[in-house]
């Protein structure tokens, strides 16, 4: 039995533990995974498959955490292009649209302009998504852009009430245990 002290030792072996022995091994250290059921046993089942880049987090302000990913998005993509391609959204936006109320931005946003209640200006959505496409460094994905949904394909099946929209690009995996 080798007994070589290991630069990585991971407990859990679903696609976040895989994916980071794989990169750490790519590195050069020497890594060691358990996991207590099969390898990957419940990533399927329980996974959306997607390497999102953590948009959601901006309005807890995340930064960090969402450049993170962003930038962990890139690496993947260049290192498995063969299992991972960009997948289009689209997000309808309308002035009447209610938000969660208990994030950093709506409570920020509560106490600057008090009459917007629950409400987001699409600016702010805009901005954040201009964060979302500049944090991390992107290269490869395009960056975001505003849609006219009263023209588009892409607003036929909304209300009239939704005039515009945003289309961003995930990344999605093909990665599958059984």
């Amino acid at each position: 039995m080798d007994r070589q002290p290991l630069d990585l030792f991971i407990i859990g072996g679903g696609i976040n533990g895989c994916g980071i022995a794989r990169d750490a091994a790519g590195r050069g250290l020497s890594v060691a995974l358990a996991e207590k059921g099969d390898l990957g046993g419940a990533t399927s089942s329980a996974s959306t498959k997607l390497f999102h880049g953590g948009l959601r987090y901006l309005e807890f302000f995340e930064f960090g955490l969402v450049k993170s990913a962003l930038k962990e998005r890139e690496i993947l993509l260049k290192a498995m292009p063969h299992i991972s391609w960009p997948m289009r959204f689209v997000l309808p936006y309308s002035a009447d649209m209610r938000f969660d109320a208990e994030t950093q931005t709506s409570r920020l946003l509560s106490w600057i302009m008090p009459w917007m209640k629950g409400r987001r200006p699409a600016w702010l959505i805009r901005l954040g998504l201009f964060m979302y496409d500049h944090l991390g460094g992107r290269k490869i994905l395009p960056a975001t852009q505003t849609l006219d949904l009263r023209v588009g394909p892409e607003g036929a099946p909304l209300q009239d009430r939704f005039e515009m929209g945003y289309e961003y690009l995930i990344v999605g995996s093909k990665i599958r245990f059984w």
